[in-house]
């Protein structure tokens, strides 16, 4: 008995642990933020590639921003980690179809939040931007930021279908928020392709001014 509530202990409190350790991590990497200023101007998405959580994650807390986390279990691994670095968690998926999780994105922008999304989601494959946070912006009326990754060192989490990786102390980094790109409320659902295909090229010119700045 004794066993099993301090097993459940562990299960609840490891990921706070862990994220508590991120943080520190994270501070031992020379990190140079371009742009982060226009986020706190006011509600907006910040969309970005699956993979850079690691890096992105430890930072951006201190603006309380909204991230949408999947019903599973890593998922809510997921969720007590980023409460714990300050961020508003919501349950759900930006998949097709997925109307809950996308409707309670919208919900917290209207009530003034910034809400952060891996737009190549929730599967990949890796760099191919889905219409769920276009259909947030469109709905919110609010800029979308893209934001592009540098790093000088950093371990890759090579089995993880999205590249995940983790910069290493002492390393060098450039988190790049680029100007943000803006969609029209009302428009034609053929669209929305074209629209995903901005996005992806917009994070794809934000990294690239990131490694340029590396």
């Amino acid at each position: 008995m004794i066993n099993k509530y301090l097993r459940n202990r562990l299960d609840e409190r490891w990921p706070v642990w862990a994220a508590i350790s991120l943080k520190f991590l994270s501070r031992l990497v020379r990190t140079k933020a371009i742009g982060v200023e226009q986020t706190t101007r006011g509600p907006c998405g910040i969309a970005h590639w699956h993979g850079d959580e690691l890096a992105l994650i430890p930072r951006f807390g201190h603006i309380g921003p909204t991230i949408l986390v999947s019903h599973s279990k890593d998922g809510s691994i997921m969720a007590k980690g980023a409460t714990a670095l300050g961020y508003r968690v919501t349950r759900g998926s930006s998949s097709r179809g997925a109307v809950g999780g996308l409707l309670a994105l919208i919900k917290a922008v209207r009530n003034g939040h910034a809400v952060v999304l891996a737009v190549d989601g929730p599967q990949g494959p890796r760099g191919v931007c889905k219409p769920g946070i276009i259909r947030v912006v469109q709905k919110s009326e609010v800029p979308l930021y893209p934001v592009g990754v540098a790093g000088s060192n950093r371990f890759v989490f090579k089995k993880s279908w999205n590249q995940a990786y983790l910069p290493l102390p002492f390393s060098r980094q450039v988190v790049w928020i680029d100007k943000p790109l803006f969609f029209p409320k009302k428009t034609d659902a053929s669209k929305i392709p074209e629209y995903c295909r901005q996005v992806e090229q917009a994070i794809g010119a934000a990294q690239r001014k990131a490694e340029a700045m590396l």
